[in-house]
């Protein structure tokens, strides 16, 4: 009877150390599954990151194309090193495509420089917009004075410097032109304007007149951009565009430098206001009727005037009167000979719905 007693209760001590046994591997079990899952969820999460700094790098590679873009005809090349961590680092190549319909094609490579299995692809679709639409006066610049109808009977005495073509590096097609007109050159009565070459000697009254230049308005034949962005611009604070629709604000202090023209548009609501100071830029009236009979005050304009109108009349107050200076700045050297900068703004904007992640 002992043996038996003795024989159930070496059976029960094995049980019960097997049952340990199962449950001390189960364990280990799930600990080692758990640790598994882990590094492999932190892995994921690595290469999730990895990937969007890869993604990101690859959209900064598409800013940095439209930046260029809107400076120069860019057409790609490696941008500057982009570094996401202290051990990751990324090559980023921009490649310009062929243009499909108007639309400048970018693609965007990314890749880990340590790690090639990194990488990740942006293509996106550009536009350029220039700001000026013409350039008619020396292959680069505008008139001195451009008038979308007729001149009569100028009195005062303004001046008017166009350009001239024989300077170093001049642009083979430059033309030296005082005055571009939708007019014909019957109704061109340049009166009292004084035209005068650089050194100050006066051209001949009919020489460098540009009549029947366009047709339509003066701001599509001068700008290249809608009146709206315009305004949008000038509401963005842009200190180098006034889209002027107060009578209560004057000008009369100067505006814009050698190195940083300006643009300033007068609303047709504000009429002809006179102006004052030296400007370097371009100078736009939107009215058609309101400077007929008045000249746009002393100042010394560098670079051109635009009226939407014409100048002058007929019928009493008989003629304008103006005075100051209208002089052609070719925009590399001023009259002074100061350097200065390019008139021609160019900008670049995305096409909306381009952006894809693929090539």
């Amino acid at each position: 009877m002992r043996t038996s007693v003795r024989s159930a209760s070496s059976q029960r001590g094995a049980l019960t150390l097997l049952l340990g046994l199962l449950l001390l591997m189960g364990s280990t079990i799930l600990t080692l599954s758990s640790v598994r899952v882990g590094i492999m969820e932190q892995r994921i999460a690595n290469n999730e990151r990895r990937g969007l700094e890869a993604q990101q790098a690859a959209q900064a590679g598409l800013d940095y194309a439209l930046a260029m873009l809107g400076e120069t005809e860019y057409s790609g090349g490696t941008v500057p090193g982009l570094a996401a961590a202290a051990d990751y680092s990324y090559a980023v190549t921009v490649t310009r495509n062929a243009d499909i319909d108007g639309c400048i094609h970018f693609t965007s490579r990314a890749e880990a420089e340590s790690n090639a299995g990194i990488a990740a692809v942006a293509t996106e679709c550009f536009q350029r917009q220039q700001l000026l639409a013409t350039m008619i006066g020396s292959g680069n610049g505008l008139p001195p004075l451009v008038v979308n109808g007729g001149i009569q009977n100028i009195k005062g005495t303004p001046d008017i410097y166009p350009r001239t073509c024989d300077e170093a590096g001049e642009a083979e097609d430059c033309q030296s032109i005082a005055v571009a007109s939708s007019a014909d050159g019957i109704d061109l009565d340049m009166g009292h304007f004084n035209k005068n070459n650089k050194e100050g000697i006066p051209i001949p009254s009919g020489d460098q007149i540009a009549a029947n230049a366009f047709e339509g308005s003066a701001w599509d034949y001068v700008f290249g951009i809608s009146k709206d962005t315009f305004k949008a611009l000038a509401a963005a604070a842009d200190p180098r565009f006034l889209w002027i629709s107060d009578s209560s604000k004057k000008l009369k202090d100067d505006l814009g430098e050698p190195s940083q023209p300006v643009y300033v548009a007068f609303d047709q609501a504000v009429g002809c206001p006179k102006l004052g100071g030296t400007v370097y830029g371009i100078v736009y009236f939107e009215s058609p009727t309101a400077c007929r009979s008045q000249g746009w005050g002393g100042a010394e304009i560098y670079g051109s005037v635009v009226f939407e109108g014409g100048l002058g009349q007929d019928q009493p107050p008989v003629g304008m009167t103006a005075n100051g200076q209208l002089n052609q700045w070719s925009w590399v050297k001023a009259k002074s000979g100061t350097e200065g900068a390019d008139l021609q703004q160019i900008r670049a904007s995305r096409i909306p719905g381009s952006w894809r992640d693929w090539d």
